[in-house]
């Protein structure tokens, strides 16, 4: 598969937003199964609440979902308790993915390998 650079409101239709459940968008704290997931991070709650009334697309992307028939219920009930609206959940990227915002990731700058900004700590060679 290539990336094609795809243009208008078809394309733009499928974009969305991906945003990390544990550190992200709920406290990560340790884990206690699939039924536990930590309050609201409430800058987080809030940005994604503004995405979705500026009719953005917006996902779950969360490792959790590697086991989605334990996963995807609790998280659907948490979003409900938050007010969130019933997103959609993966544990996958595709070509349609914007943004990412997760705790653990470092952003490089394209086809370089190199970190934007200072290296993060830990920092992993």
């Amino acid at each position: 598969m290539t990336d094609e650079n795809k243009f208008g409101e078809e394309a733009e239709s499928r974009q969305w937003i991906g945003v990390d459940l544990d550190g992200t968008l709920a406290h990560a704290e340790p884990w206690q199964g699939f039924e536990h997931i930590g309050k609201p991070v409430p800058n987080m709650m809030k940005r994604v609440k503004i995405w979705i009334e500026l009719g953005y697309r917006v996902k779950i992307l969360t490792a959790r979902a590697q086991d989605p028939d334990l996963a995807i219920p609790p998280i659907r009930e948490w979003l409900k308790k938050h007010g969130l609206p019933e997103l959609e959940i993966t544990n996958a990227k595709d070509m349609d993915m914007i943004e990412l915002w997760d705790d653990r990731c470092v952003q490089v700058v394209p086809n370089t390998g190199n970190p934007i900004g200072p290296n993060p700590e830990p920092y992993r060679r």
